[in-house]
């Protein structure tokens, strides 16, 4: 071990040495630029000079020179500035799965004289895209479109663009990054469908609940009056009628707010059915914030933002499944955080039992209008009532406003 840190200690110290030799950075970039066949020349190379000093084998020396030339005017072609730049644009930055995206390459020769073909490679996602650019004249320019196959929500980083330069032996190759990555968020698919088929009122004051109190602006019955109770609320057509005090009595308020929890757990869905899942809970808080209420969103593992569609759609695009398995513990604590809620979705893959989902719509307080929304792809339409709220079985999202508007109904 000592010997093994004395040689890196010594390797350290002659690469520090070297790194300060002028031209050290230029060689640097060639040895990184030589391809496969660039190194079997420059071993040759070295090996015929080796061979040619060692045993006088003058062949070997010839071999050197040639290689050493191959490599000379490889330099020379590579080494020099191009006259090109190059933008990468897409025309949109956000599409829905399923949808095309669109970009477009821009090659400009920034000189007066003609420039030679190029190799143009864009990065789109896993995989790459190679583009020949043509010989371009002087102050030209030429322009590619392509387009980006998207089967499923996600981020896909297109991009950066690159130009690739190599000599016509293919003993380097200099590449030369343009511009930043751009992301593509490819949203869920949504269906709309009306505000009202989340079963909560479109009343400008709230949402009535069943407390009762002596003022308020949901109006319930009257009764005699109390100690305590506010003289303003006091009904005096009643009062003169019946010869005593008698005062309004009001339900009490609260604004809408649609709560959506979608289960997000590895073991529960099926590649297939969890996309789904994700655009039924996408769909049914847009319907919600399609009409300026107050919406949450929350997963297996984190609140996703709702102050506006595209904001949440761009959180569900990067949401990845969770590994947490107490989706009950998960469902308890955000009733908890956010305990002025009037509905409550709950999306579910096909693995959450009946039983298990009457004990996720229990945990939610009696005034609350709950439904448990099980995905289930290529089964029967089905909805029933629970001791507490609604489960619905949806099979695909098309299916989603019908069966909610009946589930909440029912």
């Amino acid at each position: 071990r000592t010997r093994l840190r004395k040689i890196r200690g010594a390797s350290r110290e002659v690469f520090d040495r070297l790194r300060s030799v002028p031209g050290y950075a230029a060689f640097a970039r060639c040895l990184c630029a030589l391809t496969t066949t660039g190194w079997a020349v420059s071993v040759a190379s070295v090996s015929g000079i080796v061979a040619a000093v060692a045993v006088g084998w003058i062949e070997g020396f010839v071999v050197a020179v040639m290689g050493g030339v191959a490599l000379a005017v490889a330099v020379a072609s590579v080494a020099s500035p191009s006259p090109l730049s190059v933008s990468l644009r897409m025309e949109s930055d956000r599409i829905v799965a399923g949808q095309v995206a669109v970009g477009r390459i821009r090659v400009a020769n920034r000189s007066g004289r003609r420039a030679g073909s190029t190799l143009v490679e864009v990065s789109i996602g896993r995989g790459s895209g190679e583009f020949l650019v043509p010989p371009i004249s002087g102050n030209g320019v030429w322009n590619e479109s392509f387009s980006v196959m998207t089967k499923r929500r996600g981020v896909i980083t297109v991009g950066p663009a690159r130009t690739v330069r190599m000599d016509g032996l293919g003993l380097l190759r200099r590449v030369r990054e343009w511009d930043d990555p751009i992301l593509v968020h490819v949203h869920p698919q949504t269906i709309r469908f009306s505000f009202d088929a989340t079963g909560m009122q479109m009343d400008v004051e709230g949402v009535a609940s069943a407390k009762l109190t002596s003022s308020d602006v949901s109006f319930h019955a009257l009764r005699d009056y109390e100690p305590g109770d506010d003289r303003r609320a006091v009904h005096w057509p009643s009062t003169a009628r019946y010869g005593r005090l008698i005062v309004r009595q009001f339900e009490e308020t609260h604004r809408s707010h649609h709560m959506v929890l979608l289960d997000t757990r590895r073991d529960a869905w099926e590649r297939r059915a969890f996309e789904m899942g994700v655009s039924v809970a996408a769909s049914l808080a847009i319907a919600g914030s399609g009409e300026a209420r107050t919406v949450s969103m929350h997963t297996s593992d984190e609140w996703i933002p709702t102050a506006s569609p595209v904001a949440m759609l761009d959180a569900l695009s990067e949401m990845e499944v969770s590994v947490r398995r107490d989706f009950e513990a998960v469902v308890r604590r955000c009733v908890m955080e956010r305990g002025a809620i009037s509905a409550l979705s709950i999306v579910v893959g096909e693995g959450t039992s009946d039983d298990e989902a009457s004990r996720l719509a229990n945990i939610a307080p009696i005034d609350v209008a709950v439904s448990v929304i099980r995905v289930v792809p290529g089964s029967a339409r089905r909805r029933r009532r629970m001791s507490r709220g609604v489960i619905i079985d949806c099979p695909s999202l098309e299916d989603l406003p019908m069966l909610v508007s009946r589930g909440v109904s029912a």
